[in-house]
């Protein structure tokens, strides 16, 4: 396996220390360097030209997040924002980062951003979220999109494109589920839909809780037990991730 060479730009030396003893742990990255000032990092990015730059969102001298949209970057180079600023990350979505990573991180989730990084077949600058952006879904000879058939709860048959459902969510106290769509319309199903049935209706349904099936093309981020969803969709916020379906979720998400 190609050994990645990493930098860290962080204003805070026991961020780095933490972050640069994983990365040590493992024989597929090289951390050729750190700095704590976005001018700095100019320079160790020049002098070693990484795959990958851990970038903090605040320094004294600066926004990360204005530096990345502005700061030519060599065109293999990927930026993961390592922060515990998370009410910028739907700023940083609409730039296309490569990904997060949030404090304090789990190793798990520095396992699947390095993964993702192996797996990329083209490295580009700005490259697309880590889900792409949504896409119609077509027959297997391409052509007008797919078609689904769902039934309401009054037992009328919708015809829909599967791309334009965002999420499922079942309403416990009613014991039943509603499909939540793109332009937030809602439709209640009929009582005999199980989550069984909702998952069969395409290969981008991912359950991510007992009470939620998603469209997994509309995933822009997995923050802990949240899902947040691509822009303009990222302030909802009732989407639950629980531990029985996590690793699954994970595994659909970083595959598209």
């Amino acid at each position: 396996m190609t050994k990645l060479k990493a930098v860290i730009i962080d204003d805070d030396l026991p961020s780095i220390r933490l972050l640069a003893e994983e990365l040590s742990r493992r024989d597929d990255i090289e951390l050729c360097a750190t700095s704590e000032t976005l001018k700095d990092g100019e320079s160790i990015i020049a002098a070693h030209q990484p795959d990958l730059i851990f970038l903090d969102m605040k320094f004294p001298d600066g926004s990360g997040l204005a530096w990345y949209e502005e700061t030519p970057l060599p065109a293999h180079t990927k930026v993961v924002f390592h922060t515990c600023y998370q009410r910028y990350i739907h700023d940083a979505l609409s730039l296309r980062v490569f990904d997060f990573l949030l404090k304090p991180f789990d190793p798990s989730e520095l396992d699947v951003i390095i993964n993702r990084m192996h797996n990329l077949d083209s490295p580009l600058r700005n490259p697309s979220p880590p889900t792409q952006t949504i896409s119609s879904y077509t027959g297997a000879h391409g052509g007008a999109p797919k078609l689904l058939s769902i039934t309401s709860v009054t037992n009328s048959k919708v015809i829909v494109n599967p791309a334009d459902i965002v999420y499922f969510r079942y309403m416990s106290d009613r014991k039943i589920w509603e499909c939540v769509f793109y332009n937030l319309k809602r439709i209640i199903l009929k009582r005999q839909t199980t989550a069984e049935t909702i998952l069969g209706y395409g290969p981008d349904f991912v359950r991510t809780h007992k009470q939620f099936i998603v469209n997994v093309r509309y995933v822009g981020i997995i923050n802990g037990n949240d899902c947040i969803l691509l822009p303009p969709l990222d302030n909802i916020s009732e989407i639950k991730i629980s531990k029985t379906y996590r690793r699954d979720l994970m595994d659909r998400f970083y595959d598209i």
